[in-house]
């Protein structure tokens, strides 16, 4: 019977975590610019979800820099504050998207479907003159530019340290440990509305982490992030309803129905959530 061994990969365990955050910050810039510029050219609800995941993916893997020193209070307020306003709206603009598909799927009366159209039709708007002040190249140069300069200061103070471990793999290490735990005790405990959709961001950011950093993809994490994502749909959706159109017994039914057919989904497939989940190198020996 063969014997195996575990290694974690050769470029994270040699590369120091001043060098990893940085790279994997600018290789998201990319997406994320090209992303922007679609949506300035026309902003379609496939456009505006796609923005939108490339921002999300990219502050994501910004709360991990965040935590290291990344965050100075210039680039905070000059560049990070406004970016995360832009998130909020296209987030706005994407649940009112979602709100109108769910509806048309549930077989929503028509007088429903028409007031979301005409809030998407405002927010819409709203996304379109926010765009004309927003120029996807400089936000790229401007980020690029103060993410070479801080992680000179960072890695002269990593220098100067007296941690035993800088590698990007060791760091990385206890950071998702830490996600992992807040992620099961979130878990045991999510049965509210509220509570799973916190649930679902820490999932999702488990996920992101996981992708960008470490290039590693789960599809248990999918379908756990997935599932949540649908019940979010439902929740939000449910009290419009019963505010809009609350003699629309029939369309409410079926959503209490199908919610409640995903929550008993999530539950067993939240079972299989990666815990521990790392990217290393197996060797073989006989």
């Amino acid at each position: 019977m063969r014997e195996t061994s575990y290694s974690p990969p050769e470029h994270l365990s040699s590369e120091s975590w001043v060098e990893f955050e940085l790279r994997s910050a600018s290789n998201l810039l990319q997406p994320m610019v090209g992303e922007l510029k679609k949506l300035k050219l026309r902003v379609i609800k496939e456009r505006v979800h796609k923005s939108r995941v490339s921002l999300r993916r990219w502050f994501s893997v910004w709360s991990l820099l965040e935590q290291d020193g990344w965050e100075k209070k210039n680039f905070k307020k000059g560049t990070l504050k406004p970016l995360r306003a832009f998130l909020k709206e296209l987030g706005e603009l994407r649940d009112c998207d979602v709100n109108i598909e769910t509806a048309e799927k549930l077989g929503c009366d028509e007088k429903t479907i028409d007031e979301f159209k005409k809030r998407r039709k405002k927010l819409k708007s709203r996304i379109d003159d926010r765009l004309k002040k927003v120029d996807p190249e400089k936000l790229r140069e401007d980020i690029e530019s103060y993410l070479e300069k801080r992680a000179l200061v960072l890695a002269k103070e990593l220098a100067e340290s007296e941690e035993a471990n800088h590698s990007a793999f060791s760091h990385f290490d206890r950071y998702i440990a830490e996600h992992e735990m807040n992620v099961r005790s979130l878990s045991e405990k999510a049965s509210s509305p509220e509570s799973l959709h916190k649930l679902r961001l820490a999932i999702k950011k488990w996920r992101y982490l996981l992708t960008e950093c470490m290039g590693l993809t789960n599809l248990d994490l999918v379908k756990a992030q997935t599932l949540l994502g649908e019940i979010h749909d439902f929740d939000r959706l449910e009290p419009v309803l019963k505010e809009s159109a609350p003699d629309d017994v029939e369309s409410l039914t079926r959503l209490r129905k199908e919610r409640s057919a995903l929550v008993q989904e999530f539950e067993k497939a939240k079972k299989d959530l990666p815990y521990g989940l790392r990217p290393g190198v197996i060797s073989y020996t006989r």
